[in-house]
């Protein structure tokens, strides 16, 4: 559901609800009934929270066949995953290094 998906969005990208509202230029209230489901955005609204999340309008209502967990899938795997790179397999400061640099990546202001 678009509700479940935004809370989850929010929360692994780490905004307040207030800090959120905030962004998209509406209080802090309207965007709560966005994550508990009894009230909708409107179009206007819909294209800023994608804008944010860096996802499209149709992954936000569900047309789109990736469940909301893919998305933070890679700095999971990035900070627990079995991996190597050249051939050898990075420290624990190695992978906060390289989950550093992948969220400056896709979180940097566009």
């Amino acid at each position: 559901m678009f509700c479940e998906k935004l809370r989850y969005l929010r929360e692994h990208s780490e905004i307040s609800q207030t800090e959120m509202a905030a962004r998209l230029g509406i209080l802090q209230s309207s965007y709560s009934k966005y994550e508990i489901g009894t009230r909708k955005p409107d179009y206007e609204v819909l294209k800023r929270i994608a804008n944010i999340f860096n996802v499209s309008i149709d992954y936000l209502l569900e047309n789109y066949n990736y469940d909301a967990r893919d998305i933070v899938d890679l700095n999971d795997f990035i900070l627990h995953g079995d991996y190597t790179l050249f051939s050898k397999f990075p420290t624990e400061s190695d992978r906060k290094m390289i989950s550093e640099i992948t969220r400056a990546i896709f979180l940097r202001e566009k």
